[in-house]
């Protein structure tokens, strides 16, 4: 979620839209906790080539097999069902399936800025989209079939943009919204509360649930079948006590420190911006910092964060570490349609002078004309962090991937052109300047389709979805960000404070002139 930053314009403070994308993943830009983050990451690492002994490799095999094994299973079990069975919204007509689609697909063309994007980056045309998957809609026998199928079409669009069908999250979205609210005295984001607690939503999401868990009981009987009967009940609870206890045994922390080389290169390792991880991970930041106050370098690593509160970052990254203010603008466009009316305030903001026709933007050499001429509206932002301690004296370095989405790219982002740090590794993933995702809720099913309704572009337009972050220092193939790193910070000691770097890159050649005002070119 992209929670408020620490110092923001007036105006926009005005109609509290300063707040940063999450995380990302599936997860939208709600607060990403840092059991969602841990199971992310254990599955992303189970996905992974990465090295694994021979038995290793062979327990692969077999959990892909139980994988595939168990997906058939599913299937099964679908099949069996009836579509009484299956209609747990409360078997919509097809007229109402019908009004929902169309609902959506008229509110992302009157309210999504990255619709010209969506086209060009991922192929999602949704005017053909809508033309394909509105027959498929109709022959949809079930309440199931229809999620179904607007989860398939939504998928079109490759989350470009935060784009996304809400599954089994909600009741955990709106509890984390809950909370953000109470706990910040935001109550200018009510509204998004009042979107999500509606009675037809709760109803439905309270229906799939009840529904994938009778899912999962059918599944687990028939793999009881196959297998010669049912494992005794203790047996299976204490096999569960033990999954649960080994997964927090191993599952790390989110915070993690070391020292590289005493007195000279520090290390501190990010999982994710986990808002409601602040507290616990301020107590091992800040006085990490002072122990470390002294030393040439300090690499922060967020090489797999996935994002989550902008607020983590501004707080317990950026502020501590620098010396004095950090204003980094950004210009957001958007589109004029009424869902964005209610959560952007629109009308407000247009009367008050902080929304301004996207024909009143500056001059920007990067801007896409084309995105841009789809909008109707624009504010600048100045992204502002002030210092809260003694700042870092030596040399910061953010290690950076394409992991990096929401606001684990907006650190990105403010790093570079804020100047903060310099960037090593690969270029990020996007979307990291705006607000948060806001919600279309289908009228009839009450299903929760989120969106980011700002279109972020740096000071001279680029755009941050379509482009991210390029890093300052971009690791060659096969090198991680690390360790091209520390060869530089090693690099530059041999040779002084002007030095040059040259890396062979897997398509073509590239060399990087690096000095010390953290300018890097590409010949």
């Amino acid at each position: 979620m992209r929670m408020k930053k620490m110092i923001w314009s007036t105006a926009v403070a005005a109609f509290g839209l300063a707040m940063a994308v999450t995380g990302c993943g599936a997860g939208g830009r709600q607060p990403v906790t840092q059991e969602e983050t841990r199971t992310q990451k254990v599955q992303e690492v189970q996905s992974t080539g990465q090295e694994t002994s021979g038995t290793e490799t062979a327990q692969g095999k077999q959990e892909e097999t139980g994988t595939q094994n168990a997906d058939a299973l599913r299937e099964q079990v679908l099949a069996e069902m009836t579509d009484e069975q299956k209609n747990w919204m409360g078997g919509l007509s097809k007229e109402q399936r019908l009004a929902d689609f169309e609902s959506l697909c008229d509110g992302l063309r009157e309210n999504y800025p990255y619709v010209k994007l969506a086209k060009r980056q991922a192929g999602a045309d949704l005017d053909a989209l809508e033309t394909a998957y509105r027959t498929k809609v109709e022959q949809c026998a079930n309440d199931n079939a229809f999620y179904e199928t607007l989860h398939e079409f939504v998928g079109e669009f490759s989350f470009t943009g935060h784009l996304d069908l809400w599954g089994r999250r909600y009741e955990s979205e709106l509890a984390s919204w809950r909370t953000y609210v109470k706990e910040s005295g935001e109550t200018e984001k009510e509204p998004y509360i009042e979107a999500l607690d509606n009675p037809v939503s709760r109803n439905t999401y309270a229906a799939m649930t009840a529904f994938y868990q009778e899912e999962t009981r059918l599944t687990e009987e028939k793999r009881a079948e196959e297998n010669g009967g049912w494992r005794g009940e203790s047996v299976e609870a204490e096999a569960d006590e033990e999954a649960a206890e080994t997964f927090e045994e191993t599952m790390p922390a989110n915070v993690e420190t070391k020292i590289l080389e005493p007195g000279k290169t520090a290390y501190v390792s990010i999982g994710a911006f986990d808002y409601e991880q602040m507290e616990t991970d301020r107590k091992v930041l800040l006085p990490f910092y002072e122990e470390v106050s002294g030393f040439e370098n300090l690499i922060i690593d967020i090489t797999n964060n996935p994002g989550g509160s902008m607020r983590y970052f501004d707080e317990l990254v950026a502020a501590p570490l620098i010396k004095e203010s950090v204003t980094v603008p950004t210009y957001q466009l958007l589109k004029g349609g009424e869902n964005n009316k209610t959560f952007l305030r629109l009308e407000e903001g247009i009367a008050s002078g902080l929304y301004r026709p996207v024909s009143a933007l500056p001059a920007l050499p990067n801007l896409n004309r084309e995105d841009a001429a789809d909008c109707d509206w624009f504010l600048r932002e100045d992204y502002t962090v002030e210092p809260t301690g003694d700042g870092f004296d030596g040399k910061i370095w953010l290690l950076v991937s394409e992991n990096n989405y929401s606001s684990s790219e907006y650190a990105a982002m403010f790093s570079k052109a804020g100047g903060f740090a310099t960037l090593v590794g690969r270029t990020t993933s996007g979307d990291g300047i705006g607000t948060n995702p806001v919600f279309l809720i289908l009228p009839n099913s009450g299903l929760v389709v989120q969106y980011s309704p700002m279109y972020g572009v740096s000071a001279d337009g680029t755009g941050s979805e379509e482009y991210g972050t390029v890093p300052d220092i971009v690791s060659p193939e096969g090198e991680s960000a690390l360790e091209t790193c520390l060869e530089w910070i090693n690099f530059g000691r041999k040779e002084g404070a002007v030095s040059s770097f040259f890396s062979d890159m897997q398509s073509s050649a590239v060399v990087y002139y690096y000095s010390t005002d953290s300018s890097a070119v590409t010949l």
